[in-house]
């Protein structure tokens, strides 16, 4: 089990440990203390797991609610029950309960650049990955298509243009991610951009290496990439 695998199992764990002692928890849980990142990460949703759970806890219906449900379906004018002050209270228990559960994901922390790396490289290597490759336009393509061009030097993207222009949109971590594909040297290149705000930590280059799947990922004021290619570590230093 790799570190992507485990963090898609640990998404479903019950927070109360419950699900710990089966198999594949176990053996994702096993997986987290082997890999600092996981690690971390796993520790940032329990705390946030547990802070949600802690205000839920804190949204108590009244005491006589039962009875005055009772009492109001019971009443000679049924159609006043509803203004009862005990029925008022509970309906904005519920919409307590309802606005946390609009808001989670808003609440959640910005995922780490690290993290959209491991999820790049779990998409690529994946069977729902797409095999056509939708080739950029205009001076984008002609940078990404230049071999003497260095990604690292600079990317001229813009998130929403590129959307307009009709990138490949995906989810990762929770957040929007556009996918860009290009050719060079015979070698067929992936770059994944995300907004910097959704994708938070060290803005320096972090390879990865996955059999003959390698990815660089790196980060500017503006943007989050990952550089993904078939072909090896060697075709990335030919871009990067």
């Amino acid at each position: 089990m790799n570190s992507n695998e485990a963090k898609f199992i640990l998404q479903a764990r019950r927070p109360d440990g419950t699900d710990d002692a089966e198999p594949r928890f176990a053996e994702a849980l096993e997986q987290a203390r082997r890999d600092p990142a996981l690690g971390e990460w796993l520790a940032r949703e329990q705390g946030f797991d547990a802070a949600v759970a802690a205000k839920l806890r804190a949204v108590q219906p009244p005491a006589e609610l039962r009875a005055a449900i009772l009492a109001g379906a019971r009443a000679s004018r049924p159609a006043e029950w509803w203004k009862r002050p005990q029925v008022l209270a509970m309906a904005a228990s519920v919409v307590i309960v309802c606005g946390l559960a609009l808001a989670w994901p808003a609440m959640r922390p910005a995922a780490t650049v690290d993290q959209l790396a491991m999820g790049v490289m779990g998409e690529v290597d994946g069977d729902a990955h797409h095999a056509a490759m939708p080739m950029p336009r205009g001076e984008l393509r002609a940078l990404l298509t230049d071999p003497a061009a260095k990604l690292v030097a600079g990317l001229p993207f813009d998130f929403e243009q590129l959307k307009a222009d009709g990138c490949r949109s995906l989810t990762i971590g929770g957040r929007e991610v556009l996918e860009v594909c290009f050719e060079r040297g015979g070698s067929g290149f992936h770059v994944y951009v995300a907004r910097r705000r959704d994708f938070r930590g060290d803005a320096e280059p972090m390879f990865r290496e996955r059999g003959a799947l390698a990815s660089v990922a790196w980060a500017d004021a503006k943007h989050a990439y990952v550089l993904v290619s078939d072909d090896g570590a060697a075709a990335l230093r030919n871009v990067f």
